[in-house]
């Protein structure tokens, strides 16, 4: 090998290809781990000259570039299991990152859930099972009377009515008879004309929702 390279590996004037290529090869070559050893007690000395001359004998020198070649090999091999380690541990870290999720971001996307849940049912109306739905709009000091009216028509028809307060309105369910259903009606809403024709295979009760909330400002 050209002297200069080794001189230059010394002075960490090659490129970070040619270093590893010149590492590499002082590993397997023998001569030139002896070469090597040369050039760096020239270099130490700091001598003019980069001629290296190894002699073909030299139990000492081989001994100190087989000492060489195995420190280099050493590093080597612990060089390529730091990376190897690094490795493993980044591509762990990466795949138990969604399992190992903080607690509190946890915590925060569950409330979120629930908030867009609730506002979900909050925006639906409840579904009803009524035969009839009334609907009254009306100031909010009126919803009390207007209830106890409403309950007071349902027993005076011969049935029966629960209420249901609620914070934006109030909503009433009678029980009644269905022949007399027209005329709960229109007893609470002033309906006129002639009743709707009986409902065919209906129950003797018809169940009557009325739903009072505050009128449109």
């Amino acid at each position: 090998m050209n002297p200069d390279k080794l001189f230059d590996y010394l002075d960490g004037k090659l490129s970070p290809a040619d270093r590893t290529a010149l590492e590499e090869k002082l590993m397997s070559d023998p001569q030139l781990r002896r070469e090597f050893q040369i050039a760096r007690e020239i270099h130490r000395s700091g001598r003019d000259s980069r001629e290296v001359i190894v002699p073909d004998d030299d139990p000492d020198e081989a001994a100190r570039g087989g000492r060489l070649g195995r420190q280099i090999a050493t590093a080597a091999i612990v060089l390529v299991f730091l990376n190897v380690a690094g490795g493993l541990a980044v591509i762990t870290w990466k795949n138990q990152k969604p399992r190992t999720q903080p607690r509190h971001e946890q915590a925060v996307r569950q409330q979120l859930e629930d908030s867009l849940g609730a506002a979900g049912r909050n925006a639906l109306p409840n579904p009803s099972l009524a035969d009839d739905e009334i609907n009254l709009a009306m100031p909010r000091t009126e919803w009390e009377r207007m209830a106890t009216s409403v309950i007071s028509t349902a027993e005076g028809v011969g049935g029966s009515a629960i209420r249901d307060d609620r914070e934006n309105e109030v909503i009433i369910t009678a029980s009644i008879p269905r022949s007399r259903a027209w005329e709960f009606r229109r007893h609470i809403v002033g309906t006129n004309g002639s009743p709707p024709p009986p409902n065919e295979g209906a129950g003797e009760t018809a169940t009557v929702q009325v739903r009072i909330a505050e009128s449109a400002k």
